[in-house]
């Protein structure tokens, strides 16, 4: 391979899909890859397909070179899949961000596990682009990017924000923003109503980087 055939594979994106991911939390079983599992909405296949895919993903990741086989029969993942499922297995805080305009919609999922940090980006309907962060305090201006810059991209879109924190993983926070026909922007934040809806102020875009640092690093959701 020439150093420019290199460097290219280099910077191809590493792609996994669902099942594939649901492969790598399989191997190693805890509490914080269930809600892992949970959060992204990883569903194993079915219990009559299951071996059949099994087989077709585990020779899937063997061809890439993301597992090998022990002489004893045990999967192992390569490095790469390594420092992935530890973080999948491991994590400590996870904040879904679902991009809408009107019935397309695009998810992607930023897990924390202590001072490491992946996001999973939605590539087609089962898969993801996974990338690394270097550190968690990246989050927040990263997330406003891609918020800020769909919302930039046009009036009637909405981006839903969901954080979770593995101790207190049964209560979620939200927060949305979305930009109204008339190309104002309005922050959806707690608390809830009477009948549940999260609460409106209106925000800049100066005001997003705020919203999603108080979200992301103290579980705040309200308007800047």
């Amino acid at each position: 391979m020439t150093e420019t055939t290199a460097q290219a594979a280099q910077e191809q994106p590493t792609v996994y899909t669902a099942y594939e991911i649901d492969f790598m939390l399989s191997l190693r079983p805890t509490e914080n890859g269930e809600v892992t599992r949970e959060q992204v909405g990883l569903r194993s296949a079915p219990e009559e397909a299951r071996e059949f895919v099994t087989a077709a993903v585990t020779s899937g990741l063997r061809a890439r070179g993301k597992v090998e086989r022990t002489e004893d029969g045990q999967w192992l993942l390569a490095e790469e899949g390594q420092v992935i499922a530890t973080a999948l297995t491991a994590a400590d805080r996870w904040m879904g961000v679902a991009l809408a305009e009107g019935d397309a919609m695009r998810m992607a999922f930023i897990i924390k596990a202590a001072e490491a940090v992946i996001m999973l980006t939605q590539d087609e309907l089962d898969s993801f682009m996974v990338t690394a962060m270097t550190d968690p305090a990246q989050v927040p201006g990263a997330v406003n990017d891609i918020v800020s810059a769909f919302l930039a991209g046009g009036n009637q879109r909405t981006v839903s924000l969901r954080r979770t924190e593995m101790a207190t993983k049964d209560q979620p926070v939200p927060m949305m923003f979305h930009v109204e026909e008339d190309g104002s922007w309005k922050i959806g934040h707690l608390p809830l109503d009477e009948e549940g809806i999260l609460s409106v102020s209106d925000v800049t875009s100066e005001g997003v980087l705020t919203a999603v640092t108080a979200l992301w690093e103290e579980g705040r959701s309200e308007a800047p």
